[in-house]
């Protein structure tokens, strides 16, 4: 396969419980994966391409999607499998051949309108564009001593902010691991931001010790806010400290920082992304006695819509839709559905209001890591919905068409 080739490996078909149009956009391959939940971050502006990673003959490409007619092209290519950040956080691809040189699907993101791919790979934070393949490199090195989060894009496009949290000291000295990433009580995050042409002038936005980050996510409507996940010891990205809220927002301008908000239904939120308009973040968490809260919040910390529901007993993830007043789940009230729940229900009404989107039907941990987990995405339209599932040790990329 070369860099600019062509190819369409798809299959059609419909969604045996709604009907919809679902197009498998790959079939080869052993690792097929898109960006993460987080708004706007996996399609190009008018909704026509998806860009994702794929682990195929021996690296990892990345490679653009039309998902109207599922014709694939490989715009970069890693020289090898695995993901450095997810070795050193311990959620490594149990493939004999992984060496640390590739890419995870988690750290790629799109910059829409510009039409660019930014990703990570090895030490480096690299972009490509979505038509001509013409590569550039935003960050040389980010050194030994630090792993990468998720890429995000600020919303006039001119820069990508990271965030750095600290290498695992064992690997980093070049010796097996003696005890789990998460054993390690003193780790350092930091938020760098990165011009998005290149210049490669790196601003050091926020500091904290001991914290690590994989998240952040500029506010669409306001440039000045952002989003990042402060994860303390001792459980980290796994409940945190049990006390201090996990959403927090940084003035860009000022350095300063503050939680979304203070009180929470549980003690630990989740996953959570910015609503389409700015207006406020979708979150969810568990509850203490079992089941998901879920709500929503605005930028200064108002909850405008929040329910418990002890019946959403599984692991999943939330994105927020871009036509309807929903979010799109898939995990906590059902392991094989993409779901839309909607918040425009009333106090009033005790039981969650939910729409089917399609079967996923991922085997949830069948790969290590989150290489199985769906992360459902939607364009800016709120046409497509693209999602990543596992089965038999692979996974693949996949697009359900939800247009009215």
């Amino acid at each position: 396969m070369d860099i600019g080739q062509a190819w369409n490996e798809s299959q059609l078909t419909r969604d045996p419980l709604t009907g919809r149009p679902v197009r498998r956009l790959t079939s080869r391959g052993r690792i097929n994966q898109t960006p993460t939940y987080h708004t706007n971050s996996g399609f190009s502006a008018d909704g026509r391409y998806l860009v994702f990673a794929s682990v195929r003959q021996g690296a990892t490409w990345i490679i653009r999607a039309e998902v109207a007619t599922g014709e694939l092209k490989a715009l970069w290519r890693a020289p090898g499998i695995g993901d450095r950040s997810y070795i050193h956080r311990g959620m490594a691809l149990d493939f004999p051949d992984v060496d640390g040189r590739g890419i995870c699907g988690n750290r790629v993101c799109v910059a829409p309108r510009s039409a660019l791919a930014v990703f990570t790979c090895e030490r480096a934070i690299h972009a490509v564009d979505l038509h001509t393949c013409q590569p550039r490199i935003l960050l040389e090195d980010s050194g030994e001593q630090w792993i990468f989060g998720a890429p995000c894009i600020s919303p006039d496009e001119r820069h990508v902010v990271i965030a750095l949290s600290s290498a695992h000291p064992d690997l980093r000295a070049g010796s097996r691991p003696r005890r789990r990433y998460l054993d390690v009580p003193d780790h350092k995050l930091r938020l760098v931001r990165v011009p998005i042409d290149g210049s490669g002038t790196v601003e050091t936005l926020y500091e904290h010790q001991p914290a690590q980050s994989a998240h952040c996510a500029f506010c669409p409507a306001d440039g000045n806010l952002l989003y990042f996940d402060l994860d303390l010891p001792p459980r980290y990205w796994g409940g945190s400290d049990g006390k201090t809220p996990r959403i927090w927002l940084l003035d860009v301008s000022t350095g300063r920082v503050r939680p979304l908000k203070n009180d929470y239904p549980g003690p630990f939120q989740v996953h959570q992304a910015w609503l389409w308009d700015g207006s406020g973040m979708c979150y969810h968490g568990g509850l203490p006695g079992g089941g998901n809260y879920f709500g929503i919040a605005d930028p200064a910390g108002r909850t405008r819509w929040e329910r418990c529901y002890p019946q959403a007993s599984f692991y999943g993830h939330n994105t927020p839709d871009a036509r309807r007043p929903a979010i799109i789940i898939d995990g906590e009230f059902s392991q094989h559905l993409l779901q839309w729940l909607y918040y425009d229900d009333q106090d009033t009404v005790p039981h969650p209001k939910l729409e089917p989107i399609c079967a996923h039907s991922t085997q949830w941990g069948s790969i290590p890591g989150q290489y199985s987990h769906p992360h459902p995405l939607t364009d800016a339209a709120g046409q497509w919905i693209s999602f990543t599932a596992a089965k038999a040790g692979r996974s693949d990329v996949y697009v359900v068409d939800v247009a009215p």
